[in-house]
């Protein structure tokens, strides 16, 4: 068995990645995959292939959906608590000049297109110093050195293990593959296969990291040393790489939340390609003749006539039982091509719409229905959760490399679509809160929920606000600080 070693469910969600990548990334791809998705015809020429497949327009509902429901989840900024030592470092999170809310974003959107996304948490190793000793933390950050995160596709993680440590069932083997740009001179780089081994050490069970890469021969050669990462001068005993998933966090790939969807683009871009085919060949009359003969010159031979189609143009046959007339399409086989078009155009908005649609209920107790929000029990929601518990944890284990504590919060928005609270439901709230019922805590949520507050605002800016704001006049009373216009009028110096 060799580093390049590939997981069973590795292997048997691959091509489904591949559709789900190619259908996102629209016409461009889907053409440059040729037969793949557009099968040649019996017998066609690469040249007919060619402009068939150039007059196929993909129409990319794959795409449009998941950017939908991305622009779902970020209808409401997450919620989001952040330790001291992180907040410097949130407008650089990759260390490549990501922002946290769009890294967030980008994580959003890959993991609703293939279902499966992994994210390392990730530190440069600090130098020795010269006298030999272990730097303290303070001067790895003097030296600009930080942890970052790392967002590695479902394609990247190609193997994974797990076992028991300390009665415990933990990730234990990750490989990684990557592309490293190599330096070629001064202009142009070389792309290297590289394969990042994440895993516990089998006899201290301390998280060890080891880089390969294939040599000529076929068998795996190991770049540098094994590097065993410390946090805050202590060796790991964990290896910071999170799975996610489309139900959670754990290690299994699940099927991508759209492939249906992906699938049934596919065909609707075949048949498509169908139709339009047909409309190439039917859609100008082509002129047939019967009765005409070539003449002969002097010498007996044919002389063949050539026809022109035009208005300035007449035909004029020497046998009066000559005729000519137009050859037309007739019947029904294109209206059946482009109702089919239609009937998946249909089908492919019902699939989309599934990702909100609520999951059949199952049992559960008063404290986890009391918490459950707006859609929180369909898939898109799911996603949110599980996204939520990853980046939560990822950036707990952040903050620890960066001198922190490991009190993250962070959850994504489940209210995907806006519902306008009912009059009789605002006045319900603000009774029960007069009442004593509720707390300006719950009624300020409450309100935020029903998009009656800005869901930006904090319970303190509004207050803020309310405090500025002088109280309304009772109905029928007019404002002392008005100013008539009549009056002014009467006091104005005659012109």
């Amino acid at each position: 068995m060799t580093v390049k070693h590939e997981h069973k469910q590795y292997k048997a969600r691959v091509t489904q990645w591949k559709r789900m990548r190619d259908t996102v990334a629209g016409q461009d791809a889907i053409h440059a995959a040729g037969p793949l998705y557009l099968p040649r015809l019996t017998e066609e020429p690469e040249p007919d292939y060619a402009a068939r497949k150039l007059r196929s327009p993909f129409y990319n509902a794959t795409w449009r959906t998941i950017s939908g429901l991305v622009g779902m989840v970020f209808r409401k900024p997450p919620t989001e608590v952040m330790p001291p030592a992180v907040t410097p470092m949130l407008d650089d999170i990759d260390m490549q000049g990501t922002p946290f809310n769009v890294f967030v974003n980008n994580v959003t959107t890959d993991v609703l297109t293939t279902g499966r996304l992994g994210l390392l948490v990730d530190h440069p190793a600090a130098l020795v110093n010269p006298d030999g000793s272990t730097p303290t933390v303070a001067q790895v950050q003097a030296a600009g050195l930080r942890p970052f995160l790392a967002m590695y596709a479902a394609e990247a993680s190609i193997n994974w293990k797990t076992r028991r440590v300390n009665n415990k069932q933990v990730l234990s083997l990750v490989v990684l593959k990557e592309t490293a740009a190599l330096p070629k001179d001064e202009f142009e780089d070389t792309d290297e296969q590289q394969y990042r081994v994440l895993a516990l050490d089998p006899k201290t069970n301390l998280y060890r990291v080891r880089l390969f890469k294939i040599g000529l021969d076929g068998k795996d050669q190991q770049i540098g040393v094994d590097l065993f990462p410390l946090m805050n001068n202590a060796p790991m005993t964990e290896i910071p790489f999170i799975f996610i998933g489309v139900n959670g966090v754990d290690i299994d790939a699940d099927e991508p939340p759209l492939i249906d969807l992906a699938d049934l683009n596919l065909s609707h871009y075949r048949t498509s390609a169908d139709y339009e085919h047909g409309c190439h060949f039917t859609a100008l009359p082509t002129a047939w003749i019967a009765g005409y003969a070539d003449t002969v010159d002097g010498q007996g031979k044919p002389v063949t006539k050539s026809f022109h189609i035009g208005s300035p143009v007449v035909w004029t046959f020497a046998d009066p039982n000559a005729k000519a007339e137009f050859l037309e399409f007739k019947g029904q086989g294109l209206t059946t091509l482009k109702e089919n078009l239609d009937r998946k155009e249909q089908q492919m908005a019902v699939l989309g719409a599934r990702m909100l649609a609520a999951e059949k209920k199952q049992a559960e107790t008063a404290t986890t229905s009391a918490i459950h929000r707006s859609g929180e029990n369909s898939i898109l929601a799911s996603i949110a959760i599980s996204i939520s518990l990853a980046v939560k944890r990822a950036m707990d284990i952040f903050s620890l490399w960066a001198g922190g504590t490991p009190n993250v919060e962070f959850d994504l928005n489940r209210d995907f679509m806006p519902v306008p609270m009912e009059p009789a439901q605002l006045s319900a709230l603000v009774g029960a809160w007069q009442a004593g019922a509720l707390s300006t805590e719950d009624l300020f949520e409450n309100l935020q929920r029903g998009d009656v507050i800005d869901s930006k605002k904090t319970l303190e800016e509004q207050q803020a606000e309310i405090a500025a704001t002088p109280p309304p006049l009772p109905v029928g009373v007019a404002d002392p600080n008005a100013v008539d216009e009549e009056d002014e009028e009467d006091d104005a110096p005659p012109a």
